[in-house]
């Protein structure tokens, strides 16, 4: 796929980005409401959860998670887990994003005890995933972002994650099933997409010695939270169904992303 273009990078983030950055640099972490997020994404209209809803554009984002597979690796015997897989690289100096070649995903067990040290082949992102102006204009402002922190500019391997959370009364579904842990990149994201008829599914970050950094519910769509993944941990407690009888799921869109190059 040639590189798409994107918007060039402004020179200096919009209030709500730049506040992001400084947060990261001070705490280690950041959260972005995602009633802030579309507007930074040029999405001014969007501001209310409904409206950003019923967005054709957001509809068509929105509903790759409907077509999401089976994860069938999983170290626990689950089945409640859905995702596929894909990576891009970032050029900063050209503002472009590259959507590399689809290869299996892997995990050394030193970063992931349940599930590490296998080649995981999962289905590949689709095209209405990977040519989404949603997506690309998220992944330019999280780039932007991290720049400001950094102090730097950077080239980047992102890998995307899109996850499908299941639950039930009897069988509550895990989002993530190692337990409190990191990536092994450099920055890692959890981006809100939709929650239907669940409860639970609240995100803890944690210093490297587990001390308590935040615990955030993630509950509207594009509500973002971003983490240094070398300075902290985290994890996401179990989502169960609030009433046994209605789909009852957590979509949201995991990004890591992995500093490549770096300039002055």
């Amino acid at each position: 796929m040639t590189a798409r273009q994107l918007l060039p990078t402004p020179r200096s983030l919009c209030p709500t980005s730049e506040e992001a950055a400084a947060k990261l640099t001070i705490n280690k972490y950041t959260a972005i409401s995602g009633r802030a997020l579309s507007k930074v994404l040029g999405l001014a209209a969007l501001d209310t959860a409904e409206a950003v809803r019923r967005n054709y554009a957001w509809q068509a984002f929105a509903g790759c998670w409907d077509r999401l597979t089976l994860d069938t690796y999983m170290g626990d015997n689950g089945r409640y887990r859905y995702r596929r897989y894909g990576q891009f690289r970032y050029d900063a100096l050209t503002s472009s994003l590259h959507l590399l070649p689809h290869e299996p995903y892997v995990q050394p067990r030193a970063i992931n005890r349940l599930n590490g040290d296998i080649q995981r082949h999962f289905d590949p992102l689709e095209t209405a995933l990977t040519e989404s102006p949603i997506l690309f204009n998220l992944l330019r402002e999280m780039a932007a972002i991290y720049s400001a922190a950094d102090g730097y500019t950077s080239n980047w391997r992102i890998r995307l994650h899109p996850y499908r959370i299941t639950g039930s009364t009897g069988a509550p579904g895990k989002p993530t099933p190692e337990g409190l842990h990191r990536d092994g990149v450099t920055y890692i994201a959890s981006l809100m997409v939709a929650r239907r008829n669940i409860t639970g599914g609240i995100t803890r970050v944690t210093t490297n010695d587990r001390r308590m950094l935040t615990s955030v519910r993630l509950t509207e769509p594009l509500d973002l939270l971003i983490s240094d993944d070398a300075s902290t941990m985290h994890e996401v407690s179990e989502v169960r169904s609030l009433d046994g009888h209605s789909p009852s799921f957590r979509d949201v869109l995991v990004i890591a992303f992995e500093r490549m190059d770096a300039f002055g």
